[in-house]
């Protein structure tokens, strides 16, 4: 019974620590290149994990397009919510 309690605690946790984890999705950028759409959102994730996220998505240079940062105030903490849209270079 212990070790059915421990698993679902041990599930959940890791479900909401992934809910705060890097998202990074392929676009296609105006100049019809490759691109990604870079999100890390949450207290976990910082711009520099963004711009490692995008480094290795674009296996090493790019140029950042557009860069989007707002923080919500809440009775729980701020919702931070960052993002990128880049542009992988050659």
């Amino acid at each position: 019974m212990m070790k059915k309690f421990l698993l679902a605690i041990l599930m959940t946790s890791q479900a909401l620590l992934t809910g705060c984890a890097a998202s990074i999705q392929p676009i296609t950028t105006p100049d019809n290149k490759k691109g990604f759409f870079v999100s890390c959102n949450g207290g976990t994730e910082t711009w520099a994990s963004c711009y490692s996220n995008s480094t290795q998505a674009c296996g090493g240079k790019y140029k950042v397009i557009d860069k989007s940062d707002t923080s919500t105030p809440t009775a729980h903490g701020p919702i931070v919510n960052r993002s990128l849209i880049i542009e992988c270079q050659q």
